[in-house]
């Protein structure tokens, strides 16, 4: 079955022209750097936890993969949440939406970004501000030795890119603000 939001394959024998607003947009440099990051850390964090059941098979145990596993599970769950956002991917209260009236159904998009953005700006604030105190106490982790307000600088950027997220799909995207009007981006 073919979706209705791309346009028909080549030599389909059908000349249709999709209306704006149908296909979707081409994702922007900004969400490949983030799809690399998300690899890279996924692919390290599968790596790290490989290197730490093999030397805890031959009888010792690395303490620098179990927290490098940590630290990498924390930025990418953060980088990930805000790519789901990209994408309007996260689950809402869209059967409450369903049942009330149309005012509400259209209020909800703008309610959708006023509540991610006001959420994330919080988030944003007391990450940098945790990463200002780490930065001024020199803390470092125990294991690998690494400044902590390097690990809390990819939780500042990913609440960043979530507002990002909320507000161009909401508001510059016809595409995704249509797919979140009709309720059909679920998770």
């Amino acid at each position: 079955m073919q979706d209705k939001g791309i346009a028909p394959p080549q030599g389909a024998g059908q000349n249709k022209v999709v209306p704006a607003g149908e296909i979707p947009e081409p994702r922007e440099v900004i969400w490949k750097i983030v799809d690399v990051f998300l690899f890279i850390g996924i692919s390290a964090m599968l790596i790290s936890v490989a290197i730490q059941v093999v030397t805890r098979q031959m009888g010792t145990s690395l303490p620098w993969t179990e927290e490098l596993t940590r630290f990498l599970f924390m930025d990418t769950t953060f980088l990930g949440m805000a790519a789901g956002f990209r994408a309007a991917a996260h689950p809402r209260v869209g059967f409450a939406l369903a049942w009330g009236p149309a005012w509400l159904k259209k209020f909800s998009v703008h309610l959708y970004a006023l509540c991610g953005t006001v959420f994330f700006s919080v988030l944003i604030y007391k990450t940098w501000e945790l990463m200002l105190q780490q930065y001024a106490s020199g803390e470092s982790s125990p294991a690998l030795g690494l400044k902590m307000f390097l690990v809390t600088l990819p939780l500042v950027l990913s609440a960043a890119l979530a507002i990002l997220a909320h507000i161009k799909t909401v508001y510059f995207s016809p595409y995704m603000r249509r797919k979140i009007l009709e309720g059909e981006i679920i998770a």
